[in-house]
């Protein structure tokens, strides 16, 4: 049995929100955010956009270096969502995966 396939759940400013995170995921799926190459329900799919919208309210897009304005409780209440997100993407995708995922 080869390398267990390993994605990374981490949003990236203005998009994607999956990625490969070893060797035997990058000769599978290739570079890039990697949701649309993944059996993901229609419903997971919106909600990773969903959370990739909310991710890029964190950031002062007028001065990206000065931060951002969510509050403690707002980075709570995401990594939250993310974690449970994370565990219907690690169900979706089954044993063949490992779904990690990488807080802001």
């Amino acid at each position: 049995m080869g390398e267990r396939l390993r994605i990374r759940l981490m949003f990236e400013w203005g998009g994607g929100a999956l990625w490969c995170g070893n060797e035997a995921t990058l000769a599978r799926l290739s570079v890039g955010p990697v949701e649309d190459k993944l059996p993901l329900s229609t419903t997971t799919r919106a909600r990773l956009s969903e959370m990739t919208g909310w991710h890029d309210t964190a950031l002062n897009w007028d001065y990206p270096p000065d931060p951002g304005p969510w509050e403690a409780s707002e980075y709570k209440r995401f990594d939250d969502a993310a974690n449970s997100l994370l565990a219907v993407i690690q169900k979706e995708l089954g044993a063949e995966f490992e779904v990690i995922y990488e807080k802001l």
